[in-house]
C-alpha cells in the first residue's frame, strides 16, 4: 500500500496539472514503460534505468503529473502508430473469396502440382473440403467432422475439415496481427493460425521461413506455442519456438486474442495483448539477415486432425472426440496493420534459390546471396540427371520473355537450358559450352499459353563431355523478365 504522503502527493500534482491552461509538449522516450513507472510511484521497489525518460514535464520531479502525460501522449498516438491495411470481421453470410482462398486435398503438392508427399507433410488424416467452414453472427466457424469422403485422385478418408489461406489474395512483409478466435479441444487436434511465404524465394521449406503465430494442442487446451521454421530446406532447417500457459483456469477454449509483431529485427508473439515470446535470431542459409523473413507472407487458418503434433502416436486421429459431433476452431476476426511510417518491404534478392534434382548422378547444389553452386561427383547417364530448377514461374500467353544469367564450370562441360510447361514441352532449347570463364548469356522465348513453367539448368550426361572430372558449375545473376 502507497505511503499517505505519496497519495496526497499524488492528488495534489493531479489536481494541479489539471488546472494548467495547455499540456505540455513532450516525446516519450523508447524505454519508457509506464507500468514500471506506475509501480515506482506507488513506492515499489522499481528500478528505472532512464530515469529522465519519464520526465515529461522536464521540471527535474517525477511525480504523477509525469504519469499522467506519459498516459495521454501513449493514448493520443496509439491509433497513430498502427494502420489497419487489411482484415476480415466475418460479418456477411459466406466467405468472401476475395479475401480467402481453400487448400483443398490431403496432398501436399509443389507449385507444379506434383505430389510431395501426403498429409500435408506431417501425417494429417483430415481431407480439406470447402464445405467445413460457415459464417453466422459475425463469427468464422471451420468445423472438423468425422466422417467417409473419398477422391478420385487422392482416395478414401475418414475425416475432413478446412483450410483457409489468402495465398495470390493478399501478403504482406511486416507488421501486426491480430486474430481474435477460440478452438475446441481434444486429443489430435491441431488448430492453427499461421503465414507461409507468398514466393520461395531462398527454397524450399522451411529455407524460405515459416511463422507460426498461434498453434494448439488439443490434448493440452491449456497452452499454445509461437515458432518460426528456418535455415535450410528440409531435413536441413530448424526452429525457435516459445509455449504460452494460460492463466485463471482459461484454456483455448474461450476468446483470446493471438498476435506477432514483426519487423526486421524481431519477432514478437502476444496472447490477449501479453508479449509471451521475442526472437531476434535466425537465418536463411547464404543469405543476409532478416532474410528469410524480409519477404511477402500470407495468412493461412486450418484445423487440423491427426499428424505429428498431436496425432496418437504421432500419427492418428482419436475418433472418440467427435462422439458428439464436431469440433470447431471459431475465428472473430483477422486484423492486419502496418505502422504509418512503414518502411520494410520484401528485399531484392542478387540472384534467386534454384531447387536441384539429382537422378542416377552423385551431386549437390547450394544457394547464396552469390547465386547458386552445384557441385557435381558424378553426371550419371541422363542429361537432366543433374538440374539446378528455377520452377514455379507464371509465364502469360502471347508474352516474349528475356532469360538471362551468368555462368561458369571449373572444367570444360555442356550445359542445356530450357524452358518447359508442365507436360515438358520447351519453349527455349539452347545448349552451351562452360569455361572457368564466367560467361553472360541472355536468350528471348514466346509462349504460346498461360502456363507455370520451369526454367532447368541442365547438367547430366552429355556424350560430346567425355568422362568429366569432379567439378563446380556457378550461376547468378539469373534474371527471367517480359520484353515490353
Amino acid at each position: 500500500m502507497a505511503h499517505p504522503r505519496k497519495k496526497l502527493a499524488f492528488l495534489i500534482a493531479l489536481l494541479l496539472f489539471c488546472c494548467q491552461p495547455e499540456p505540455y509538449t513532450y516525446a516519450v522516450d523508447s524505454t519508457t514503460n509506464l507500468r514500471d513507472f506506475h509501480q515506482f510511484l506507488l513506492g515499489g521497489n522499481q528500478v528505472l534505468e532512464n530515469p529522465s525518460a519519464y520526465d515529461a514535464d522536464e521540471n527535474g520531479i517525477l511525480n504523477a503529473a509525469d504519469f499522467t502525460l506519459l498516459k495521454r501522449n501513449v493514448l493520443a498516438n496509439a491509433d497513430q502508430e498502427w494502420k489497419l491495411i487489411w482484415a476480415d470481421e466475418f460479418d456477411g453470410e459466406q466467405l468472401d473469396t476475395e479475401k480467402w482462398g481453400y487448400d483443398l486435398g490431403n496432398w501436399l503438392l509443389n507449385e507444379s502440382g506434383a505430389l510431395e508427399s501426403y498429409g500435408w507433410g506431417n501425417n494429417e488424416k483430415q481431407f480439406y473440403t470447402d464445405q467445413n467452414t460457415s459464417l453466422s453472427d459475425g463469427l468464422l466457424t471451420i468445423s472438423a467432422k468425422k466422417e467417409s469422403y473419398t477422391d478420385a485422385v487422392q482416395g478414401a478418408y475418414d475425416y475432413t475439415s478446412s483450410r483457409l489461406s489468402t495465398k495470390h489474395k493478399f501478403s504482406f512483409c511486416g507488421g501486426k496481427i491480430e486474430v481474435r478466435a477460440r478452438m475446441d479441444s481434444g486429443k489430435s487436434l491441431w488448430p492453427a493460425i499461421w503465414m507461409l511465404p507468398e514466393d520461395t524465394v531462398y527454397g524450399k521449406w522451411a529455407a524460405s521461413g515459416e511463422i507460426d503465430i498461434m498453434e494448439g494442442w488439443g490434448s493440452k487446451p491449456d497452452q499454445i506455442c509461437g515458432t518460426i521454421h528456418f535455415g535450410d530446406t528440409w531435413p536441413n532447417n530448424t526452429y525457435l519456438t516459445k509455449d504460452y500457459f494460460f492463466e485463471n483456469g482459461t484454456t483455448v477454449e474461450e476468446w483470446h486474442t493471438y498476435g506477432i509483431e514483426w519487423d526486421a529485427s524481431k519477432i514478437r508473439w502476444f496472447v490477449d495483448g501479453e508479449c509471451f515470446s521475442e526472437q531476434t535470431e535466425w537465418y536463411s542459409t547464404g543469405r543476409a539477415f532478416p532474410a528469410p523473413f524480409n519477404q511477402n507472407f500470407y495468412l493461412i487458418l486450418n484445423l487440423a486432425v491427426g499428424g505429428q503434433f498431436d496425432g496418437v502416436n504421432g500419427v492418428d486421429a482419436d475418433p472418440s472426440i467427435f462422439e458428439n459431433g464436431a469440433k470447431c476452431m471459431q475465428v472473430d476476426y483477422v486484423r492486419v496493420y502496418q505502422k504509418s511510417n512503414h518502411t520494410f518491404y520484401p528485399s531484392e534478392l542478387p540472384s534467386p534459390s534454384l531447387i536441384g534434382y539429382f537422378e542416377g548422378s552423385d551431386a549437390e547444389l547450394k544457394n547464396s546471396d552469390a547465386g547458386t553452386e552445384l557441385t557435381i561427383h558424378s553426371v550419371g547417364n541422363l542429361e537432366y540427371g543433374v538440374m539446378g530448377i528455377y520452377g514455379g514461374q507464371m509465364l502469360s500467353a502471347g508474352q516474349s520473355y528475356t532469360l538471362s544469367f551468368r555462368t561458369a564450370a571449373s572444367t570444360v562441360r555442356t550445359m542445356r537450358v530450357t524452358v518447359e510447361d508442365d507436360a515438358y514441352h520447351r519453349y527455349l532449347d539452347e545448349c552451351i559450352v562452360l569455361s572457368d570463364q564466367k560467361q553472360h548469356y541472355s536468350f528471348t522465348f514466346t509462349v504460346p499459353i498461360d502456363m507455370n513453367a520451369d526454367i532447368k539448368f541442365q547438367l547430366g550426361y552429355f556424350e560430346n563431355d567425355g568422362a568429366l572430372p569432379m567439378h563446380t558449375v556457378q550461376l547468378s545473376d539469373l534474371v527471367l523478365a517480359p520484353l515490353s
